[in-house]
Order: structure tokens, then C-alpha cells, then sequence
């Protein structure tokens, strides 16, 4: 029996999640933002998932800092090997978080507290996976970001107490013309838990589109154990009112 599903998103079907929103973003980058922000992406890898959730500051919070909740839902499958069966898995979760927020100039960042739930359905059964059936933990949460001139930098990270699971992702991008409604560079991701891990890097694209949102588009090589090198293709949307 294996427990290394070649890769289960936290976060987390690429349609389902522009058809839900129209396009919306990741939440790392829609903390900075605003005190109401909705966003949602999805992934196409060796798992594919989506997710869609909204970031709303709590009252008497001012100038995007200060406390906020944020909130999740997301869905997607995968498929790994239980010696000569192949057990397909389809997940569906959310989560809810109670972040604080600090900075609004060139630095912004916020750390989070919350719990998330996620029901994992496998067919054909196989008990002995330990993400068969609900499970809900505790978890914790950083995002941020900074701005030199033409160079930014993002980070977001999450780890789950229960299952040890953990999910991270970094970008470097340069503003590229004269309009600084775009900015190119690189990310790398990883995530896993206590049984596997995974990771991606590639080129990632950032565009404005008007001046409270942005659509991201990244691809490239995606990697993991127990499986070999496949490509990725990651998209997200934020927008904040």
C-alpha cells in the first residue's frame, strides 16, 4: 500500500474556478490590497484542482491593516498506484482563517490562524490512505510581498498540524514597459505532507487589468516522489473592491 498521491492541492477543476468567478487571484498577493477582495485559480498537473475564496477586513480596520478573515473552497483529483490497482481520488474542502495584516507601503504581509476540512472520496477504497475520508486540522498561514522599483517579490506558505501537510509558493518578477500593467520573472512551489512532496517551477506572467486586478498564468516543469517529471500550468485572478 502507498500513501504518496503524486500530488493533493490545499488550495487549492481549473473551469470550475473561472466559470465561478469570472477570474479572481492568489490571496497572498490580494492581501495588499483591499478590505474586500474575492480570488480563485486552478492547476493543471499530476493533481488538478481549483479553488475560489474572499478576504474581508473585519470592522474598525484601516489603510488594509489589521484583522481580517479570509476564506476558501476548493475541489479537485488525482490519481496514484496501490501496487497494480490505480485509485482515483477526488477532493473537495475550505477552509477559514483569522489573519492579521501589517504594512502598505513597500512591504505588506499578513499571518493567519484557522482551520480547514477536506473530504478526499478514493475509488476503488483503499483504507490504509490516511487522507480517506474527512479531515479537518488546525492551521497556520504567511503571505506577503515587497516592492523595489521595477522588482517585486511574493511568498505565501500554510501548514496543516494534523496531517503535517504543507503548501508554499515564491515569485520574483520584473515590471516589464512602460505601462507597469506587466510584470514577468519566476516561481517555485512545493507542498506535501509527512508521505510525499512535490514542487513546480517555471516562468509566471502578471497582468493588471484595471487598477485593482490582476490575472497570473504561470507554466513549466513540475516534479515530485514516486513519479516522474511533468509539466504544469497554474492560473489565478484576483480583484479587490
Amino acid at each position: 500500500m502507498t500513501d504518496r498521491p503524486r500530488r493533493l492541492a490545499s488550495k487549492t477543476s481549473l473551469v470550475a474556478a473561472l466559470i465561478a468567478m469570472g477570474a479572481v487571484g492568489w490571496s497572498g498577493t490580494a492581501a495588499a490590497q483591499s478590505d474586500f477582495t474575492v480570488f480563485a485559480g486552478g492547476k493543471l498537473d499530476v493533481a488538478d484542482s481549483a479553488y475560489v475564496g474572499a478576504t474581508v477586513g473585519v470592522p474598525g480596520s484601516a489603510d488594509n491593516k489589521g484583522w481580517a478573515v479570509r476564506g476558501v473552497v476548493y475541489t479537485g483529483g488525482y490519481d496514484y498506484k496501490n501496487g497494480p490497482t490505480t485509485i482515483d481520488a477526488d477532493f473537495t474542502g475550505g477552509q477559514a482563517e483569522l489573519i492579521y495584516r501589517f504594512g502598505t507601503g513597500p512591504t505588506w504581509g499578513s499571518v493567519g490562524l484557522g482551520y480547514r476540512y477536506v473530504d478526499t472520496d478514493l475509488s476503488p477504497g483503499d483504507p490504509g490512505n490516511r487522507r480517506d475520508g474527512g479531515q479537518g486540522e488546525m492551521m497556520v498561514s504567511l503571505d506577503g510581498g515587497h516592492v523595489a522599483g521595477p522588482w517585486r517579490v511574493d511568498w505565501y506558505g500554510s501548514y496543516g498540524f494534523r496531517l503535517d501537510d504543507y503548501d508554499a509558493l515564491a515569485s520574483v518578477t520584473h515590471t516589464v514597459g512602460a505601462s507597469g500593467r506587466l510584470r514577468a520573472g519566476l516561481e517555485i512551489a512545493a507542498d506535501g505532507d509527512s508521505n510525499y512532496s512535490a514542487y513546480h517551477v517555471g516562468p509566471v506572467l502578471g497582468v493588471k487589468v484595471g487598477d485593482q486586478s490582476e490575472f497570473q498564468i504561470s507554466a513549466g516543469l513540475s516534479d515530485g516522489d514516486d513519479r516522474g517529471s511533468s509539466g504544469y500550468v497554474r492560473v489565478a485572478f484576483y480583484r479587490s473592491f
